[in-house]
């Protein structure tokens, strides 16, 4: 997992073609005007999720995880909670089996940490990398814009 803030990278800093793609598109266009759901940026590739929320409370949260796409996660106005916990850890349960459509899984267990995200901070979450992301910090809305980058 890579935690950062947006100003601190761009495109050349990566090596993968996608994730390339998905720090370009950030540099050229404002991600808070972009409608709410879901904006190709190159076919199955790269796309991102325009999302405005109020976080849940810890209990309502769930961990999840990926397999062919990584998760930048952005959070773009506001805080938000985003636990992290790694695939190898002992004690994890999976609550719901691996969906090829929706490249998901989720799972309960003990997280590794929690981490608060601010405006134009970022997770980029690879596949071994747990994550329970909308964890509420206040009742204040977040604006956020999840990237999903095809492996």
């Amino acid at each position: 997992m890579i935690i950062g803030k947006l100003e601190d990278f761009k495109s050349s800093d990566f090596i993968h073609e996608n994730i390339k793609k998905a720090f370009d598109y950030i540099a050229s266009h404002d991600l808070l005007s972009l409608p709410e759901g879901k904006t190709v940026v190159d076919g199955d590739n790269v796309w991102v999720n325009r999302q405005s929320y109020v976080g849940r409370d810890f209990k309502n949260c769930k961990i999840e995880g990926h397999q062919r796409y990584l998760d930048l996660q952005i959070v773009l106005k506001g805080t938000e909670g985003f636990g992290y916990v790694n695939i190898t850890r002992k004690g994890l349960e999976i609550t719901s089996p691996y969906d090829e459509v929706k490249d998901k899984a989720n799972y309960k267990g003990e997280l590794d940490g929690i981490i608060y995200l601010h405006d134009h901070q970022f997770a980029l979450v690879y596949p071994e990398d747990l994550h329970m992301p909308l964890i509420k910090v206040n009742d204040e809305t977040i604006e956020k814009a999840v990237f999903k980058i095809k492996l």
